[in-house]
C-alpha cells in the first residue's frame, strides 16, 4: 500500500472507529441498529438525489412478507432493466433507510429499476434465512417484471459487503434450482473469503471499521455453527465451480482489510472465463457507500458505479 488515507474518510473514520467511540462488537444488535441508522444519518446526502418514483413495496418470503422499495428512474419509453439490491450490515444492520441514497443514485445514473430489500437480520434469523429472502425476492422480480415495466432478460443483483455476499449468493442459488437468469452481479466490498489469510487482512483488521472484533461478531449471530464457514454461500471463495456466475463488477476499497479477498475472487472469476471488471478505490475504506455525503470519493465512485452499470446494460 502506497496510498494515504483521504482526509473526508479519516474524518468519517474519527467518528465511526475512533478513540473513545463505542464499537459496533461491543453492542448488542438493537444497539448496533440504532447506532448505525445515527451514523448514516449523519453522513448521508442532504437532500437525498433526486429519483422520479420511489414506492414501497411488500414482496412474498419464504416465511414472511418482505418489506422492499422500488426506486423508478426518470428515463421515458421501453421496458428498463431491473437490479435486486442487498443492503450491507453484517447480516445483523443495516436497512432500506441506510441504502436509500446510494439506491436512488444507481437507479437514476444507470438508467434502471431498484429493488431494495429488507431481508430477515440476525440473530432473530440465522443462516440461511438472509440467503434465502433475499433469493425469494430475486425470484419473485423476475415473476412480475411485466407489471413492474422491467426487462425480465436484464435483471441484475447487487449488493454491498455482506449484501454482496448475498448476491453472490443468490446467484449460486439461481444456478442450484434453475431459478431466474441472472444477466450482471455488481458488488461493492463483498464478503468473498474462504480462502487463505491475505495481506490486507492481516494488515487492515484494526482501525479501518471492518475489524477483525466485527467480523466475528456479525458471522457469531448470523451462522448457526463454525461449519458453515465452509457453505459457499457465506464464504463464495469455496465455490467449486466459478464459470455459473454471471458477469461480474467489484469495488472494493484500499483500506478495507477483504481488499485481498475480493481480488482473489475476481481473479477466479476471470480464470473460470466470466467477464469481471475490478476496481480500487485505494484511499478510503469499508463501507464508503453508507457515507456518501462525507465522503467526495464515495460519492464520484457511486456515480461511476452507476455509468458501467447503464453501459453494462446496454
Amino acid at each position: 500500500m502506497t496510498a494515504r488515507l483521504d482526509p473526508r474518510t479519516a474524518r468519517v473514520l474519527a467518528d465511526l472507529d475512533g478513540p473513545g467511540v463505542a464499537q459496533v462488537a461491543d453492542m448488542s444488535p438493537a444497539e448496533a441498529r440504532r447506532h448505525i441508522e445515527d451514523f448514516v444519518r449523519k453522513w448521508d446526502l442532504d437532500p437525498r438525489p433526486p429519483i422520479d418514483a420511489v414506492e414501497d413495496l411488500s414482496i412474498p418470503g419464504p416465511e414472511e412478507t418482505l418489506a422492499a422499495r422500488l426506486y423508478r428512474p426518470s428515463v421515458a419509453g421501453g421496458a428498463l432493466p431491473m437490479i435486486v439490491f442487498f443492503h450491507a450490515g453484517g447480516y445483523v444492520f443495516g436497512s432500506l433507510e441506510t441504502h436509500e441514497s446510494f439506491c436512488r443514485l444507481i437507479a437514476e445514473g444507470a438508467g434502471c429499476l431498484v429493488i431494495s430489500v429488507a431481508y430477515r437480520r440476525a440473530p432473530e434469523h440465522r443462516f440461511p434465512a438472509a440467503h434465502e429472502d433475499c433469493y425469494a425476492a430475486t425470484v419473485w422480480a423476475a415473476a412480475h417484471a411485466g407489471e413492474l415495466g422491467a426487462d425480465p432478460a436484464r435483471l441484475a443483483v447487487a449488493g454491498d459487503s455482506s449484501g454482496g455476499t448475498l448476491a453472490i449468493g443468490v446467484c449460486q442459488l439461481a444456478h442450484r434450482r434453475r431459478g431466474p437468469r441472472i444477466a450482471h452481479q455488481f458488488l461493492w466490498y463483498p464478503g468473498t473469503a474462504g480462502g487463505k489469510e491475505t495481506e490486507s487482512m492481516r494488515t487492515l483488521s484494526e482501525g479501518y471499521f471492518l475489524n477483525s472484533g466485527l467480523m466475528k461478531w456479525s458471522m457469531g449471530h448470523y451462522l448457526n455453527a463454525p461449519s458453515d464457514l465452509a457453505d459457499p454461500l457465506v464464504a463464495p471463495m469455496k465455490m467449486a465451480d466459478f464459470s455459473i456466475l454471471p458477469p461480474t463488477y467489484l469495488m472494493t476499497a484500499g483500506f478495507d482489510p477483504r481488499r485481498d479477498d475480493n481480488a482473489a475472487f475476481v481473479d477466479a472469476l476471470a480464470a473460470a472465463g466470466v467477464p469481471a471488471t475490478y476496481r480500487v478505490l485505494d484511499s478510503t475504506i469499508h463501507g464508503f457507500m453508507f457515507m456518501l455525503g462525507g465522503i467526495d470519493l464515495a460519492l464520484d465512485a457511486a456515480k461511476e458505479s452507476a455509468a458501467y452499470i447503464r453501459a453494462a446494460f446496454a
